[in-house]
């Protein structure tokens, strides 16, 4: 477990649970960055940020390995990106010891659970109903009942890690006075995409739409640009990255400014 600056008594006006090292930012980069600019306190948590047994693993993680440019220590990369990220908001943030799904194995068998890109954006594997349970634990005490508002992912993609951490909320709905869902991009660029998160959440959801100042937008693009390993893969090039974010939050804004959305219960 890796953290910055932050205490685990301390309190956080606002908690986002990142499924990996940079969905957070990607997603709300420029909400966190107006929280931030207004004097509110934010954590950042990504769960699946362990670093696995690089001498045993999947083809289809040497291959994802390959595509962010085949760095030895690809996750120290990733975790180092995340800080230069961290940095640069003037954000806090906890890395968690969790594997990333395409690390994880079967118990009994070792057999890699999710070895292709079908099944990372497939089914959860039946062995890890308790995942959530065990990121709910692990994060409970960032929480202040009277005081926390809890990000999640939406699930928006159907990604196997963003469901699970998606699903912690129905473990900590007492634990914070406001559980909110952030979307997750880029996936949410696909409508179809979100329509489909929408059926894996009960009760219904009703969006808050986040007006953000051009400096909030501009904020998270500069953020995204510390995750140099995962661009290219995303978006193809920075700029792309930057016309796609700025495209995206304009929409949500309806033609006015710029915005970030996120979706409550009712």
């Amino acid at each position: 477990m890796t953290e910055a600056d932050m205490s685990p008594n301390r309190g956080h006006q606002h908690v986002y649970l990142s499924p990996h090292l940079d969905d957070a930012i990607l997603s709300c980069g420029g909400t966190i960055h107006q929280q931030i600019r207004q004097g509110e306190s934010v954590l950042v948590i990504t769960c699946f940020a362990g670093i696995p047994d690089y001498e045993t693993l999947s083809p289809f993680a040497l291959e994802l390995h390959r595509r962010w440019g085949n760095p030895p220590d690809p996750i120290e990369v990733r975790r180092a990106e995340d800080s230069a990220a961290t940095r640069f908001l003037d954000r806090k943030y906890l890395h968690l010891d969790l594997l990333d799904c395409i690390y994880r194995r079967h118990p009994t068998d070792g057999g890699f659970l999710y070895a292709s890109e079908e099944a990372i954006f497939g089914v959860v594997h039946p062995g890890e109903e308790s995942l959530s349970a065990d990121i709910a634990q692990m994060v409970r005490s960032h929480i202040k009942p009277e005081f926390t508002s809890l990000c999640l992912p939406l699930g928006v993609g159907h990604h196997v890690d963003h469901k699970v951490v998606s699903w912690v909320a129905q473990h900590v709905a007492t634990a914070s006075p406001q559980i909110v869902f952030y979307e997750d991009f880029p996936y949410v660029e696909n409508p179809a995409a979100l329509e489909m998160a929408f059926s894996a959440h009960a009760p219904s959801l009703h969006p808050l739409v986040c007006p953000l100042a051009e400096e909030d937008v501009a904020a998270r693009i500069a953020a995204i640009q510390h995750y140099i390993s995962q661009i290219g893969m995303l978006f193809g090039s920075a700029e792309a990255m930057a016309q796609r974010v700025r495209a995206y939050s304009a929409s949500v804004a309806g033609g006015q400014g710029y915005a970030e959305r996120f979706w409550i219960g009712v």
